[in-house]
């Protein structure tokens, strides 16, 4: 029942668009095993999972010396950081843009609404938005030219009828088939050689930073200041 339930909750963490393969499992059954052998306690998901994010990784001392190429030490972590996340995302958007080549979808957005709307169906517009985190004038945009290219289709609500709900076409589910090839190969560039446990230690983490930074996005503030208090 353990194994069951951690397993779970992996599918649940990781993103959508990761193949789980067998060395992953058999990586997370073997670690399971250590754990019950090693604490002796009874078996609780939350206590494997603290566990786990410090079995692989060491405590990071703290350096005054630069730990970069570019000369960034611990004091410039946060900017590090922050610069990191522009780079991945800036190569995540430039293999993407490779994959799509061909096909009518023009960016990872577009893409990304047509599998939030595929996996979560039926939503209305905000609500795809705000799944996709854009504004709402870009989200809006991105719906009008999927559902004038036939992808989406706008039908009544099933839970309100007095609404009017989003769901991928039959022409959508056939050119997301086609595209779910090229796009499980790019998820797997982008993970580089990061092992499966080094994945998921970096879900969770990704996962802490969204559950942060999402309810801020929510309220739609518009000062930095008002932010940052």
């Amino acid at each position: 029942m353990f194994l069951y339930q951690f397993y779970y909750i992996i599918l649940l963490l990781l993103p959508k668009s990761f193949s789980l393969d067998y060395t992953f499992l058999k990586d997370l059954i073997v670690l399971a095993e250590e754990y019950e052998r090693s604490t002796g306690k009874e078996p609780k998901t939350n206590d494997f999972i603290a566990w786990l994010q410090t079995k692989e990784l060491p405590p990071v001392p703290f350096h005054d010396t630069p730990l970069t190429k570019e000369g960034y030490g611990d004091a410039h972590t946060p900017g590090l950081i922050s610069k990191l996340i522009v780079y991945m995302y800036r190569y995540a958007k430039l293999y993407i843009k490779k994959a799509l080549e061909g096909s009518p979808l023009q960016s990872m957005d577009e893409f990304g609404y047509m599998v939030s709307l595929l996996q979560y169906e039926p939503m209305n517009k905000t609500e795809l938005i705000q799944q996709n985190r854009h504004e709402k004038p870009t989200g809006m945009e991105i719906i009008k030219r999927l559902v004038r290219l036939g992808y989406m289709e706008e039908t009544v609500h099933k839970e309100d009828k007095r609404s009017k709900a989003l769901r991928v076409s039959d022409k959508g589910k056939e050119l997301l088939a086609g595209l779910y090839g090229n796009m499980d190969k790019i998820s797997r560039l982008i993970l580089g050689d990061l092992s499966p446990l080094e994945q998921y230690q970096l879900v969770v983490t990704l996962q802490r930073l969204d559950d942060y930074h999402h309810p801020i996005f929510m309220d739609n503030l518009s000062k930095l200041d008002d932010i940052l208090e």
